[in-house]
């Protein structure tokens, strides 16, 4: 797995839209991404925030994604191998997550846990920590997950959902 990065799809170009629809409305200083993969969401977004630490489990991911970053000479965005929260010693004003939210038991990059949502769960317990006073943190959902509860659960707002034929994609914010 360590060699294999998720490959943006349907998903990471939802939660770029969504996030590029709230940073239309409300300017924000610093962002963390968690998660960032290939990092194209933290490449897109850069410009529209002062700073941006993106965070990846799999240092491969990282390595690529940094040297990615040299070769287009974005100086905002700061690539650090992470799992979730685990070397972030700071708060952010924008959070914002596109899990591995399939269920499966393998270790894989698009496995969430067992039931789809483990991954999810753990991040929705630490994120407020992270968050500045008036910040606000976006997670990506899908109807594979176990919506409502996470909703309840969480005091989660529905900013967005996109059908798909096999699924349905929620972005989700938490103040």
């Amino acid at each position: 797995m360590e060699e294999y990065i998720y490959e943006p799809s349907e998903d990471s170009y939802f939660m770029l839209n969504c996030l590029e629809k709230l940073l239309e409305k409300k300017k924000l200083k610093k962002a963390l991404e968690i998660g960032t993969g290939s990092g194209v969401i933290a490449f897109k977004i850069a410009d529209k925030v002062e700073k941006v630490l993106a965070t990846d489990i799999n240092p491969y991911a990282i390595k690529i994604a940094e040297k990615k970053r040299k070769i287009l000479g974005i100086k905002n965005i700061e690539f650090k191998e992470s799992n979730l929260f685990e070397k972030v010693n700071e708060k952010f004003d924008l959070i914002f997550f596109n899990p591995p939210y399939l269920p499966g038991k393998e270790d894989v990059v698009w496995s969430g846990g067992e039931k789809g949502q483990e991954i999810i769960e753990n991040f929705l317990n630490q994120v407020r920590k992270y968050l500045k006073k008036d910040g606000i943190a976006m997670i990506l959902l899908s109807s594979f997950n176990e919506v409502k509860k996470l909703k309840e659960k969480y005091m989660l707002k529905k900013f967005q959902e996109k059908k798909l034929w096999f699924e349905t994609l929620y972005c989700y914010i938490l103040k």
